[in-house]
């Protein structure tokens, strides 16, 4: 039963460290089309 109860949280370690990688690397969120840095004075701050 231990055994058991061991592989259960090493797979679940194991997918919660590909979708944190998936989430930081792969699956990048949209940036905006304007660019927000600078003296371009776009509203967004």
């Amino acid at each position: 039963m231990n055994a058991f109860i061991q592989n259960i949280l090493v797979i679940a370690a194991l997918i919660l460290a590909v979708v944190f990688l998936v989430r930081k690397y792969i699956w990048k969120k949209k940036k905006p089309k304007k660019g927000c840095g600078g003296n371009d004075d776009c509203g967004c701050h």
